[in-house]
């Protein structure tokens, strides 16, 4: 497992960059809905900092009653730059969503509450998604 103290400063930001909430019409047609939970991570690094997106989509297949879309982007400093060069190298996306780690918990615990407060808004109960990298996949 990845030691991320080794890599980066303890403090680092992060922010809401995008959520939606978009209300679908029940297809008539449709007797089975199965609902999709989906994470990407993507990560790159610039200058003396990692740039990180993370983003989770919650919807239904087939398309029906709501589509959920919540982003947020941190930003992690490199503790110097020999390590900002050496880290050029590294697949952080794999390595953030596989690895335990305070900086994409932090906000994936977010995203979940953040969806939970809009599933709930709808008039139903809140859906409440892990607050754990579901299943990630490349944007």
């Amino acid at each position: 497992m990845l030691d991320f103290n080794k890599y980066f400063n303890e403090e680092y930001q992060y922010t809401l960059k995008r959520a939606s909430y978009t209300q679908i019409e029940k297809r008539r047609d449709c007797d089975k809905l199965e609902l999709k939970i989906s994470d990407s991570v993507d990560a790159a690094v610039r200058e003396n900092c990692l740039e990180v997106i993370f983003e989770r989509r919650v919807f239904f297949k087939p398309e029906a009653l709501y589509s959920i879309r919540v982003c947020f982007a941190l930003t992690l400093t490199f503790r110097d730059t020999d390590i900002a060069r050496d880290g050029k190298s590294m697949d952080w996306s794999t390595e953030l969503a596989r690895s335990v780690n305070p900086y994409l918990g932090n906000v994936v615990s977010r995203a979940s509450s953040l969806i939970a407060a809009l599933t709930s808004s709808y008039g139903q109960q809140p859906l409440i998604t892990p607050p754990n990298v579901i299943k990630m996949e490349k944007m």
